[in-house]
């Protein structure tokens, strides 16, 4: 069984992708790609709120006696535990490469096809806190 602490610290860390999700989603709109403060701004909560579920994924595994590993170790691990369906644990993949080439620029980030998948991965970002919500209260 998980101790409290380590339930309270995932509870905090969901909050925060909570937050961000919700940011995201209020500010998302037609004029993202013309507006560079706001399109940053959104960049640098959905890295937040993908960092956030990766500690999430890791503290998780940690509470269950595992050792953690890195993010999509982690991931696997839960999917293979059932925690996560195999789907949101294919969108967390994506939405952590995604946050990998925001933050180091890989192949020079193209700004409408990272919007547009901010806007499809924020969804699944709001499942996961769910699921992992459902899970902790079990």
């Amino acid at each position: 069984m998980m101790n409290e602490d380590i339930k309270k610290r995932i509870m905090e860390k969901v909050e925060t992708v909570v937050e961000r999700v919700e940011f995201i989603e209020e500010h998302l709109s037609d004029e993202l790609l013309g507006d560079r403060i706001l399109r940053k701004a959104i960049y640098k909560e959905f890295q937040e709120a993908v960092e956030a579920a990766s500690d999430v994924c890791a503290m998780v595994r940690r509470g269950l006696n595992s050792s953690a590993k890195d993010d999509y170790g982690n991931i696997d691990f839960l999917v293979e535990k059932g925690i996560l369906e195999e789907r949101i644990g294919e969108k967390l993949k994506e939405a952590n490469g995604l946050r990998n080439r925001l933050i180091h620029g890989y192949d020079d980030v193209n700004d409408e096809t990272a919007c547009y998948a901010i806007k499809e991965l924020v969804g699944d970002l709001s499942d996961f806190s769910v699921v992992v919500l459902e899970w902790i209260a079990k």
